[in-house]
């Protein structure tokens, strides 16, 4: 399973904050996909993002939310 199917597997059509999102992908798929450090976990959110695979936007306190288009595909 690569990087990119583990995060858009956790995302939905409901924005969510890259904390919560971190802890709805769960360390164990984490460890797998080499994605334990935080920023590695923001990295990667920010090249779907850049691909149009995962959007983001800004919540009222400041963080970061995060979702995406539920006909969205994985990358192959």
């Amino acid at each position: 399973m690569s990087r990119a199917s583990v995060l858009l597997d956790a995302l939905t059509s409901e924005p969510t904050t890259t904390s919560d999102l971190y802890d709805r992908v769960g360390y164990p798929a984490l460890t797998r996909v080499g994605l334990i450090p935080y920023r590695a976990f923001r990295d990667e959110l920010a090249r779907l993002s850049a691909a149009g695979l995962a959007h983001s936007g800004d919540a009222p306190d400041g963080s970061t939310l995060w979702w995406r288009e539920e006909d969205a595909s994985p990358p192959a």
